[in-house]
């Protein structure tokens, strides 16, 4: 019988992968580790023969790994969580970026490199590896710590910088030159098609999930989600943006919905079954007389990526007003290279702008600095905290000043967060009259045969003026307390909102249009539509705003009780932790459990199923599988764990699963039960088995009441545990 390359290759994958994990569990080890390792057992360069045959396929399925490792990051983490870690990602992620860009350069030119060959290595190192650390972080299970959270921010927002640096990259190496305006084309692109994603996708999708959840079932919910996430891809892709982003952005959209955990739960099989093709996928990358070959500048490029990162991406965290521990950890934690560096390295060498060296020294140091994160992540905080110790007591206050001072602004002035939140309302407005702009010239456009421009100009203006509408009356209250309040600048802010509109409808325009025909024009439209149908698409864009804002209702509630709470300190964070069933806290009442006293943390939300309890009452009870959404530190929601997670003695409180079997027993008359009823006979009790049926002179009763009495030639079947049967049958039999 013939049988497909590929089904051999994933059985020699999947069982080499199998036994490294087994074998690194074992050893305490990373299985993160064992899967690459099995790699370069199994991958192309091992002698004596190669095992995998179909290695574009592998390929494939390993860039699934990487779609559905994204997702599920994004299940976990969503926009507003990264909107809430927005300044220390931002910080961050640019310094690294920008510091290894200049290093890179600089350690390519000592080593004697061409420029190019120099600057493509300064991007290289400047990206660190999301999908490494994703499952060294849920190995050493430190995902819901506070610097975890942190390193995940930054790591998106290097995907983005990533993205940049191959449209500059691509510019440089085609034309020889840097042009800022093809950078500031694709970063404006990039802003507007992601921002459109989230508003369309936060719009729409939550919606439809749980209708989906209301009448479909798992297998229904489960291919909505691939389909959902697959579709974000394949967008992204046509857009010129990489897998990661578009599934990292669709589970970010889904972790708004109300089944979020249900979602979870039913990809967590996927992602960890294409995971570890993925990684071992990148352990097959391993050529040892390649590696050889450039060992020196391996070792050398190691070095400089680890003792680079840890400093700038600590240095960047403590700056953006992290406390030291959190941002050491954050430093260590980025300290390695991955996929996006063998995209980079790719692209030099598929442009002929970089020598052949590059691609293989790009996968010896991700090779090496992949091995070195999970060590680097588990001992950063015991590290950090040695440090701390024998730090000067004047830069310790020093520290905790400036962290404190940066919380405080955080808070920030109402007045100017006001102000803030009107710009940011019509921004997001201008995305979507932007991206409905451009979806009608690109593909209404194409179908007009007369006055095409004129057309599709006024059918997007059409379709877009709800959008348009509520960007001339960002907050239409604050055109009336204008009078009212003497504040020269929001009465300015507010008033310059219908001019800084026109002119952003008007530049859209322009791409098609002369300027000295659209301006007016666009000016005469505006005119004409508010005068006549203002009420309409007042009431029309409301219901849009509302419809968006109900997604978030529900988890607002819950940060903002996480907001007016003083029972931790500032440095707290909320959690989500599940309760097994098996904890010592299922069934117990909050205060039964005791866990503010105890441990610290505060409860402020218990999620059950589709419900959120929010600031549970003392006298709730935990139930399994709830989700209790605490707040407190990392190490006293660590402390708590063991009460409320599967507990590590778990195999000492329960029995193991043994073997059940179903007999028949013939009654004698000497026996000792016959003349008694069932429950009389002690079957149940003494031997932990069950009558299930009887019978009498040939009459069969199944699930006979227990007060039936047990005669002389009755057979019984009965259902035990195989080793009491067989005590059962030597004392009554």
């Amino acid at each position: 019988m013939h049988l497909a390359p590929l089904i051999f290759d994933l059985a020699i994958i999947l069982a080499v992968a199998g036994v490294m994990s087994i074998i690194f569990q074992k050893l305490r080890q990373p299985v993160v580790l064992g899967y690459i390792l099995a790699g370069a057992i199994v991958g192309p360069y091992t002698p004596p023969f190669v095992l995998v045959k179909d290695i574009p396929t592998i390929q494939i399925l390993a860039e699934l790994g990487v779609i559905f490792l994204m997702f599920t990051l994004g299940l976990e983490f969503s926009f507003r969580k990264l909107m809430s870690v927005g300044v220390t990602a931002g910080v961050a992620a640019g310094l690294e970026v920008i510091f290894f860009l200049f290093v890179g350069y600089g350690v390519g030119q000592w080593l004697g490199w061409s420029s190019m060959d120099s600057l493509f290595l300064g991007a290289m190192l400047s990206i660190s590896s999301t999908t490494i650390i994703i499952k060294a972080l849920e190995e050493l299970k430190l995902k819901s710590h506070r610097f975890a959270t942190l390193i995940f921010g930054i790591l998106i927002v290097e995907d983005l910088f990533a993205i940049l640096l191959l449209v500059g990259l691509t510019t440089i190496a085609s034309s020889g030159d840097f042009s800022v305006v093809a950078l500031a084309s694709a970063s404006l692109n990039l802003i507007v098609i992601v921002g459109s994603w989230f508003i369309t996708g936060y719009f729409i999708i939550p919606k439809l999930m749980t209708y989906i959840a209301q009448k479909g079932n798992n297998e229904m919910l489960t291919l909505v989600s691939i389909g959902l996430c697959l579709s974000l891809v394949v967008v992204g892709a046509h857009f010129g943006y990489s897998a990661a982003l578009g599934s990292f952005i669709m589970g970010s959209i889904l972790s708004e919905t109300k089944i979020i955990h249900r979602i979870e739960n039913l990809m967590a099989p996927l992602r960890d079954l294409f995971g570890a093709i993925f990684f071992v996928s990148i352990g097959m990358l391993i050529d040892p007389k390649v590696m050889w070959q450039y060992k020196e500048t391996i070792l050398l490029l190691c070095g400089v990526t680890i003792v680079g990162k840890i400093f700038i991406t600590s240095f960047g965290a403590l700056v953006s007003g992290q406390n030291f521990k959190n941002s050491l950890q954050i430093g260590f934690g980025l300290a390695q290279i991955g996929e996006f560096s063998f995209i980079i390295a790719g692209l030099g060498v598929a442009l002929k702008a970089t020598s052949s060296k590059l691609y293989p020294i790009a996968v010896g140091v991700s090779l090496v600095t992949t091995f070195t994160t999970p060590y680097l992540i588990k001992y950063s905080g015991p590290l950090a905290d040695k440090i701390d110790h024998h730090l000067p007591w004047w830069l310790k206050n020093l520290i905790t000043q400036y962290v404190a001072w940066c919380e405080h602004k955080k808070g920030g002035n109402p007045k100017y967060k006001e102000i803030f939140g009107l710009f940011m309302r019509w921004f997001a407005n201008g995305l979507v009259v932007t991206f409905i702009f451009n979806f009608s010239f690109k593909n209404i456009a194409p179908y007009m045969t007369v006055w095409r421009e004129h057309l599709t100009w006024i059918a997007a203006f059409v379709l877009s003026s709800p959008f348009i509408w509520g960007m001339v009356f960002t907050s239409k209250r604050n055109y009336l307390l204008i009078r009212k309040e003497k504040s020269f600048l929001k009465a300015a802010i507010v008033l310059s909102f219908p001019m800084l509109t026109f002119l952003w409808i008007g530049i859209l325009s322009a791409e098609h249009f002369p300027a000295k025909y659209m301006l007016p024009v666009t000016a005469v439209f505006l005119i004409l539509i508010y005068f006549s149908l203002f009420k309409r698409l007042e009431s029309y864009y409301k219901w849009l705003e509302t419809t968006f804002l109900a997604t978030f209702e529900k988890k607002t509630e819950v940060e903002e009780n996480h907001k007016l709470s003083n029972l931790a300190p500032w440095d707290s964070h909320l959690v989500n932790v599940e309760i097994h069933p098996n904890a010592h806290a299922v069934n117990q009442s909050l205060l039964q459990t005791n866990l503010r006293q105890r441990f610290g943390i505060n409860v402020v939300a218990i999620q059950r199923g589709m419900q959120t309890i929010v600031a549970p009452k003392p006298n709730e009870v935990i139930l399994p599988n709830d989700t209790l959404i605490v707040l407190g530190t990392d190490e006293q929601i660590d402390s708590a764990r063991p009460e409320l997670e599967i507990p590590e003695n778990i195999s000492s409180m329960f029995p193991e699963n043994t073997s059940y079997t179903l007999r028949h027993l013939k009654v004698t008359p000497d026996s000792v039960i016959t003349g008694l009823s069932i429950r009389q006979s002690g079957i149940r009790e003494k031997y932990h088995a069950m009558v299930v049926g009887i019978e009498k002179s040939r009459k069969r009763i199944i699930n006979p009441d227990t007060d039936l009495v047990i005669l002389a030639d009755d057979v019984l079947w009965i259902v035990g545990e195989q080793g009491m049967l067989e005590k059962l049958f030597s004392e009554l039999g």
